[in-house]
């Protein structure tokens, strides 16, 4: 029997969530774009009238970058307690998929909206927080930065 033992180190974790933030984008942009496609007679259509859809997705939106942003600094703020640096990165890694989660979601109900109603203004909200996801891509440096690291965890990534 093949027994294998995880071996999880500090550079494929960061590598894990630059891909976790890549496919969540992808998934995204291509779902906007296939419904894009498939809209039947699509109009920009800026008055609310009787449509709910227009100010739930405006409030979820703004709820996932607020939200999203305030529960990835609190969850950062037990990184500071570990002394493991995969600790640290795994508890980024799960702080950092709270927040795409929050913005991927509202993003998700957006493009439903469009595909219910095909009114295109739900798809420009929808672009809008996409490119606040795009701010959002973790890079080294940016989890470096978020974790506080010091000169020798810095060091040990690269091993």
């Amino acid at each position: 029997m093949y027994n294998q033992t995880s071996t999880i180190n500090p550079k494929s974790l960061i590598k894990t969530t630059i891909i976790i933030h890549l496919a969540l984008l992808i998934g995204q942009v291509l779902f906007g774009a296939v419904v894009f496609a498939i809209t039947p007679n699509p109009v920009f259509n800026l008055k609310p009238g009787n449509d709910v859809f227009f100010y739930v997705l405006i409030l979820l939106v703004g709820l996932g970058i607020f939200l999203g942003g305030f529960l990835f600094k609190q969850q950062l703020a037990n990184a500071a307690e570990k002394t493991n640096l995969k600790d640290k990165l795994g508890v980024y890694q799960t702080a950092f998929i709270v927040r795409a989660a929050l913005s991927e979601g509202a993003s998700m109900f957006g493009i439903v909206c469009t595909m219910i109603t095909s009114n295109l203004f739900y798809l420009a909200i929808v672009g809008i927080n996409i490119l606040f996801f795009i701010s959002i891509r973790p890079t080294r440096d940016k989890i470096e930065e978020a974790l506080n690291l010091d000169y020798n965890e810095k060091a040990a990534i690269d091993e």
